[in-house]
């Protein structure tokens, strides 16, 4: 039976609105408290400020050694943010012990947004936009370079679901690198679940079985998840999501993160709920299925 490992990312001054900081301790308490549910936890809490690019170095250094030292030791990563910029940190550890085995990091981002833009094309400076170009390996050389200079992720290994609000900086930058997007009209209840399933099996077969899972909850249908903040109108259905991931070869999963929950805007419970039963879908999947 594989085991678990909780890595939280308590960061949320690189996003629009903060809240999200409180969101893995929020997760991590409620497992614990959760019968027939123990797995470990470390959360990790961000103290710089929100365009302190030498804080969140050594903020994304210190949650990519947690990762890269569970996924050595064969425990399945489940990272809790934060704002999305807390996946600089995830997937470079992820990416970092794949590296050492010559193996290359696969990842799907779900996401209303892009999160690609890069410092120079960022009229906020939130790093919560700019994830996905810093793993790419364009941005803040420090942040670009979390425990080693090289990307963490190919172009053709990066594939986007949800996507209808974005700056055409971002877009034109994503196509000059040939990434897949699907925007959020190409898709339906009708063929998400098996355009997802196509993508992750050939994800998987392309990197030999590593293929990551990056959920921003504001990639799923706001009129079903409330507590994120920067909502857009469509998205998912969180039941579709819920059916691609009973559906994945779970063997091939390398690790599995949430992002942008804000607990301040839950105010009926209702997206904590929806994460927790996610979160156990996905432990039932990782310690019984594999």
């Amino acid at each position: 039976m594989r085991k678990i490992k909780l890595i939280g990312s308590a960061i949320g001054n690189c996003g629009r609105l903060n809240g999200c900081e409180s969101s893995p301790y929020q997760v991590s308490n409620k497992l614990a408290n959760t019968e027939g549910i123990l797995i470990d936890s470390d959360v990790v809490a961000y103290d710089g400020g929100s365009h302190d690019i030498l804080a969140q170095r050594e903020f994304f250094t210190s949650v990519a050694r947690r990762a890269e030292r569970a996924t050595e030791k064969g425990v399945f990563p489940i990272f809790i943010g934060g704002d999305h910029s807390c996946a600089i940190g995830s997937w470079s550890g992820v990416a970092e012990n794949l590296h050492k085995y010559d193996q290359d990091l696969a990842l799907i981002w779900i996401d209303a947004h892009m999160d690609a833009h890069r410092p120079e094309t960022s009229e906020t400076g939130n790093l919560h936009g700019m994830p996905v170009a810093h793993l790419l390996g364009h941005g803040h050389r420090e942040l670009t370079s979390i425990m080693s200079a090289h990307p963490k992720l190919k172009p053709e290994n990066l594939v986007y679901f949800g996507i209808r609000s974005y700056e055409k900086p971002e877009e034109d930058f994503l196509k000059s690198l040939g990434i897949k997007v699907y925007y959020q009209e190409m898709l339906s209840d009708e063929n998400f679940v098996e355009l997802f399933l196509q993508e992750y099996d050939r994800l998987a077969k392309q990197t030999k079985g590593n293929v990551g899972i990056s959920l921003d909850l504001d990639g799923l249908d706001p009129k079903e998840l409330i507590a994120v903040g920067t909502p857009v109108d469509n998205g998912i259905s969180s039941a579709k999501f819920d059916e691609a991931m009973e559906k994945i070869n779970i063997k091939h999963l390398a690790g599995f993160e949430i992002a942008e929950y804000n607990p301040s805007l839950d105010k009926d419970g209702s997206s904590i709920k929806y994460m927790m039963n996610l979160i156990k879908l996905l432990i039932g999947r990782i310690k019984y299925d594999n």
